[in-house]
């Protein structure tokens, strides 16, 4: 009798030990179900978010085309036939050109740290990263949403972490700098380049402080960038201090999470810094790539001006619009519109009105309106539209891929 229980015992615990491996196999295709479920939803709530955010931004965007239309009318302006009739085809082209030029030149500072870093010039990747940079930028208070996007769109074309973030980093460093030598110089002419009805204007006084105050502050960020990255021991006491600083003043909230971050970043700088920075020959020629992206972007008042005025090219006129240009771009930075619109329409239109009203008899003052617009449509505007046609591009292709992943994981 105990010899067939114990048979019998024998028997069933294969079975058991089977039902048992049963039990967890289905107990854990439960749990991978469910959590395919919760990751779907997750992935379909972000999308949604995305999305909305998405449309949110390409609103604002649309909003800001509005003030393109303010100032063409007008004693004494202009109107759009006669401003047509009176544009040189030649020179109008030859703007298409510079802009086309800055553009490149904006790219492939990118491409160059890219190569730099990874050996790769990725071109095509480039130019997507600056073009959406530029739109990020014009679409946020004090231009704070370029570079997140663009680490954020380097991590996802399969980039080091550590380049991706120091790409759109190291190329605002050197582009800072190279903005800011050429301002120094340009400020410093301002009072002998421009004509003495402009400069003795208490408006352009205004203007002139203002650009050198903001210029000021434009420096000291990557200054600081580099300071940390060279002695990151006083580079993290400084963060320290200013962190602190500013918990006292309320303007910071959570004092330790913000330091971490911030004493993070900066060891990820240094690290991109120490790379480039150690190679000299590296380091010249993406300044002065960064230099002549600078002159570019600023002579375009220049180019614009020839286009539809009509004026003789000199050399005097090129560098009181290129001074003017960087006087507009500082006096408007210090202000959070998003891409300083409004502000730098202002700032502008005192600058390039006084400058075209008194050079050349006064030949452009008829249609500074139109400079101006046109300036800004190929600085900002430009960039804008592209933003939103890009990003309609994605929600759609978005929406696209997830019904096929929907379908196919039903099949």
């Amino acid at each position: 009798m105990d010899e067939k229980f114990g048979a019998e015992q024998m028997t069933n615990a294969p079975q058991d030990e089977k039902g048992k491996d049963k039990l967890i196999m289905d107990d854990f295709a439960r749990q991978v179900e469910e959590r395919k479920n919760r990751d779907t939803k997750a992935k379909r709530r972000n999308w949604w978010i995305k999305t909305v955010l998405l449309v949110a931004l390409i609103g604002v965007s649309i909003y800001l085309l509005f003030p393109i239309t303010k100032g063409l009318t007008g004693q004494g302006t202009k109107g759009f036939v006669e401003m047509i009739h009176g544009a040189s085809l030649p020179y109008f082209f030859l703007l298409i050109g510079a802009v086309l030029a800055y553009i490149a030149t904006e790219s492939f500072q990118y491409s160059y740290i890219l190569k730099t870093s990874t050996g790769k010039f990725r071109l095509r990747n480039s130019l997507k990263v600056a073009i959406l940079g530029k739109y990020y930028d014009g679409v946020t208070p004090l231009g704070t949403g370029g570079q997140p996007f663009q680490i954020y769109y380097l991590h996802k074309k399969d980039i080091p972490a550590g380049v991706a973030t120091a790409v759109p980093l190291v190329k605002y460093i050197f582009s800072t700098f190279a903005k800011g030598l050429l301002t120094v110089i340009l400020f410093s002419l301002a009072f002998t380049l421009l004509p003495p009805a402009v400069t003795s204007d208490s408006k352009f006084i205004a203007v002139y402080a203002v650009g050198w105050v903001s210029m000021f502050f434009n420096m000291m960020v990557p200054v600081i960038m580099v300071f940390g990255s060279l002695f990151p021991r006083a580079g993290k006491k400084f963060i320290i201090r200013i962190i602190n600083v500013l918990a006292k003043m309320h303007i910071v909230k959570r004092k330790y999470r913000v330091t971490k971050k911030y004493v993070t970043e900066m060891g990820e700088y240094r690290r991109a810094l120490k790379e480039i920075l150690r190679r000299w020959w590296v380091v010249i020629p993406l300044y002065l790539i960064c230099l002549v992206t600078a002159v570019i972007n600023f002579s375009l008042p220049f180019f614009t001006a020839l286009a539809l005025a009509s004026m003789t090219p000199t050399a005097e006129l090129w560098l009181q619009m290129l001074c003017g240009g960087l006087l507009a771009f500082y006096s408007a930075s210090l202000f959070p519109s998003p891409g300083s619109s409004g502000v730098i329409d202002l700032t502008a239109s005192l600058v390039f009105a006084s400058v075209l009203n008194n050079v050349a008899g006064g030949a452009g003052g008829a249609v500074a309106a139109w400079i101006i617009l046109v300036w800004r449509f190929f600085t900002y505007y430009i960039y804008i539209l592209s933003g939103i046609g890009i990003n309609i591009f994605e929600i759609i292709r978005g929406a696209v891929r997830r019904r096929r992943a929907e379908r196919a994981s039903k099949e």
